[in-house]
């Protein structure tokens, strides 16, 4: 698929704003081409009520509000990048919540949930204070939520950083940034050069 025509959805997942991996993930996105379509939503913006579990009790209803336009929002990517610090080796409760829906969302006959689904692709970004290792769960989640439903397996980014703008001394991270999504190599960095994210702003 040309970048042209693919759709990233960037949901943006802390309970804080322009934290480390929101940044990072600016930095991801920056070496798009020009025509990739690009929708950042913060859910923050758009809470969602409890997800209640009706599988065995009732039906589900068709979405409204913040859950109808998230849900339209993601049925309209190609492309699904969860931005997220680590939390307990997991998800923020917003990005959890989010996916809990997702439930719903398969049990309502009229959205065709897993068949719109099927073929996209889900990423991750990440930051945390801790190794890499400690993201595994992270990234195994959605790993197989990514094959329960059909969907493609982008990948991970992780960084490093706890305090705000910690991310900007991991040029490691930047580095990787700059080819996450487009698979393409890129020459290491030989120095100890850091790349300022000034040069990686919010599109």
């Amino acid at each position: 698929m040309s970048h042209s025509k693919r759709r990233f959805l960037f949901l943006l997942c802390s309970t804080r704003r322009l934290g480390n991996s929101e940044q990072l993930a600016y930095c991801a996105a920056h070496p798009l081409p020009p025509g990739t379509e690009q929708q950042w939503r913060h859910l923050l913006d758009f809470p969602l009520s409890d997800f209640l579990d009706l599988r065995h009790s009732g039906s589900f209803e068709p979405p409204t509000g913040n859950a109808q336009l998230l849900l339209e929002a993601t049925l309209h990517a190609t492309d699904l990048v969860l931005v997220a610090p680590l939390y307990w080796y997991s998800l923020p409760a917003p990005a959890k919540l989010y996916l809990d829906h997702w439930s719903a969302w398969l049990r309502t006959p009229s959205i065709n949930f897993r068949e719109r689904m099927k073929g996209k692709t889900l990423w991750a970004i990440t930051v945390s204070s801790g190794e890499r290792a400690e993201a595994q769960p992270l990234e195994d989640s959605l790993t197989l939520t990514a094959n329960y439903l059909h969907m493609h397996w982008g990948g991970l980014l992780f960084g490093t950083g706890s305090r705000p703008n910690d991310i900007q001394l991991d040029g490691l991270a930047q580095h990787r940034a700059k080819s996450f999504f487009t698979g393409a190599e890129v020459t290491a960095p030989t120095g100890p050069t850091v790349d300022q994210l000034i040069s990686c702003p919010p599109k």
